[in-house]
């Protein structure tokens, strides 16, 4: 029997629970009563509907024979739950709410995984870590609907996890700032209160999340906000994936700066019911090389960063909230965390397979409030790479019980229009709320190995009997070489400085850093007709577990199955871009329509689950490509 996260005691006895239709799921304590919006009794109410056959009624007042009984008890710790099965009933304990939510969940997976006869048993649980979280990237390629983004927050709470934000640069529809927008498909007022209503009613606590110092490309490149940019000239030049990633900061040597970041945040903060705001502040390239060059000059880059990041800080408090922001500049100088308002959240993140504690140990040193951010690693590719979430996420994990990390904030990026699905996330997300629960569990004492949790994922998040869906697409994923990025690169060109040049489409235009990249790059694709074989291999495979799926399932596969078709197709595209006397010329033609077919397929796909958004940039890039293979 699959249970994700493990829990930290788990006693199976003989016997089983016999589940019937006509039993009940009963509220037993004056808190619990489900009128208050609580989300979670119905949702066991349709998991023994949809995986047990079994009709139930939802109430309050004393649990019987054969009932459901969920009950409070103030001596359990925080978080806490305990889940006991007996033949002649169920009962789920919890210090409040929360706990008892979680004894549901487990119970969900229990009837996913053994219908209407459960074993008895004895559950008793609580989190390694109080805060789980996950970051999405709202900003950067897609705004997903609503649907998607609630299925997705039906997730977390099936795993536990109880932190969401999404990132938000210019996709919101801030007043007075269309010309930001305009060109976006952004969420609204409303949307956002939803998502907060329907978060809360999950026990997840929704965090706004907002750029307000680096990464504000569309505001800063408009007519209106242009004067405040670091850099100057910044309108009026073509869009670029890869400016956007690498500049536009804003002049804080400017006052109107903060008045304007202030507007934002005053306009969306009200929307959202959490005590906390993320600030971002991350990735302040530009600072000091323009408009405020001077003040550099004076005071120095760092001292020009915190000063600004304490302003922006101490503004969030005065509001009654409490600030958070990436650490990847102030651990340059992490002395400077005591000037910071002592409730200050660091988030320290790193998304390498290997990744190590310098991202965090000075942070940690200085006395910081430390959140880890690993990554589910599915940035600028077709499908996420598991294997190096998987290593991320649990090293990440130990860092945050090593530094007595009070938050882990698991993250999903859109870099250069977020190419990939949004369920292509899942099983990352799900390593991110094991690990973070349970880590021992998961320890080599314990012999539990990475293939073996994706086998549990398959099990219970696809209900695929092989068990090997998630493991299909981990070696899926490794078989990209020509990815989006590899992609978007050679069809933007750089110059050395890193900027935009239009008419430089060549891997000459690669500055020296991106070709060492474009070096492992090329050598890969001399494997492409073998690595071909392997993913029809794999597709092939991918059938098998498809045939077992509930219907609702199927949709996953027919995304992945086009993902694994793109990622051949874009090998094959990149090898004739770096190597292009591989195909003749009917061949390259034949290419060029696959390609356009494929792409067809995937702007299906895309439109389910998101806005237009920024789908119009991502096709350019895919034309740019077809008509090059026919024109080369």
């Amino acid at each position: 029997m699959n249970i994700l996260p493990i829990p930290k005691k788990l006693v199976e006895n003989s016997g089983e629970f016999f589940a019937e239709s006509g039993m009940r799921i009963v509220a037993e304590t004056e808190e619990l009563k489900v009128n208050t919006g609580w989300a979670l009794p119905m949702i066991l109410k349709n998991e023994l509907f949809r995986f047990a056959g079994i009709e139930v009624d939802v109430t309050a007042g004393t649990a019987e024979k054969g009932d459901i009984s969920l009950k409070l008890d103030e001596t359990f710790a925080e978080q806490a739950y305990s889940l006991h099965i007996t033949e002649e009933k169920i009962e789920i304990i919890g210090k409040d709410r929360v706990g008892v939510g979680y004894g549901i969940q487990t119970l969900c997976q229990i009837i996913r995984s053994k219908g209407a006869l459960l074993p008895t048993l004895i559950i008793e649980d609580e989190p390694d870590i109080k805060v789980r979280g996950f970051y999405f990237d709202q900003a950067r390629g897609r705004s997903f609907k609503l649907a998607a983004l609630k299925k997705q927050i039906d997730l977390l709470s099936r795993y536990k996890i109880n932190q969401y934000q999404l990132y938000i640069e210019q996709s919101f529809a801030f007043r007075g700032f269309s010309e930001m927008w305009r060109e976006d498909s952004v969420l609204t007022s409303e949307e956002i209160m939803e998502l907060d209503k329907y978060c809360k009613d999950r026990d997840i606590d929704f965090v706004p999340s907002l750029a307000s110092f680096g990464h504000l490309y569309e505001l800063l490149r408009t007519k209106s906000y242009e004067d405040i940019c670091e850099l100057e000239n910044a309108s009026g030049k073509p869009f670029s994936f890869l400016e956007k990633m690498q500049h536009h900061t804003v002049n804080v040597a400017d006052d109107r700066s903060f008045e304007v970041i202030k507007r934002m945040l005053d306009e969306y903060l009200p929307l959202f019911s959490s005590g906390l705001v993320n600030i971002c502040a991350d990735e302040t390239f530009d600072l000091g090389k323009g408009r405020s060059k001077v003040l550099a000059e004076k005071i120095g880059t760092d001292r020009m960063y915190m000063d600004f990041l304490k302003k922006l800080c101490e503004y969030i408090v005065s509001k009654g909230k409490i600030p958070m922001f990436w650490g990847d500049i102030i651990r340059k100088f992490p002395e400077f965390i005591k000037e910071l308002p002592k409730e200050t959240i660091c988030m320290a993140w790193g998304y390498l397979a290997d990744q190590k504690d310098d991202i965090c140990k000075p942070i940690a040193e200085a006395g910081a409030n430390l959140y880890l951010c690993p990554g589910v690693c599915g940035w600028n590719v077709f499908l996420n790479i598991l294997d190096t979430s998987y290593s991320n996420v649990k090293i990440m994990c130990e860092y945050a019980k090593t530094y007595n990390a009070v938050g882990i904030l698991n993250t999903e990026w859109g870099d250069f229009g977020h190419i990939n699905d949004i369920s292509f996330s899942t099983p990352g997300i799900i390593y991110g709320g094991i690990f973070s629960w349970n880590l021992d569990a998961y320890s080599k004492e314990n012999g539990i190995t990475e293939e073996e949790v994706n086998k549990a994922i398959s099990s219970i998040e696809y209900r695929d009997i092989t068990e090997n869906y998630v493991n299909l697409l981990k070696n899926a994923a490794i078989q990209q070489i020509y990815d989006w990025w590899a992609a978007v690169i050679v069809h933007e060109g750089v110059m050395g400085d890193g900027s935009f040049d239009k008419n430089k489409s060549s891997l000459h235009a690669i500055n020296a850093e991106i070709n060492s990249r474009f070096m492992k790059i090329r050598q890969d694709l001399e494997r492409t007709d073998e690595i071909t074989d392997k993913l029809y291999q794999i597709r092939k495979d991918l059938r098998k577990s498809a045939f077992y799926m509930d219907s609702i399932d199927k949709s996953e596969f027919i995304k992945a199955d086009n993902a694994i078709i793109g990622i051949d197709i874009w090998n094959r595209v990149g090898r004739v871009v770096v190597l292009p006397e591989s195909l003749s010329d009917d061949e390259r033609k034949l290419l060029a329509e696959e390609l356009e077919t494929w792409f067809m397929r995937y702007k299906e796909i895309y439109r389910a689950d998101s806005k237009e958004s920024m789908l119009n940039r991502v096709t350019k890039v895919v034309f740019w490509y077809a008509d090059k293979l026919r024109g080369m």
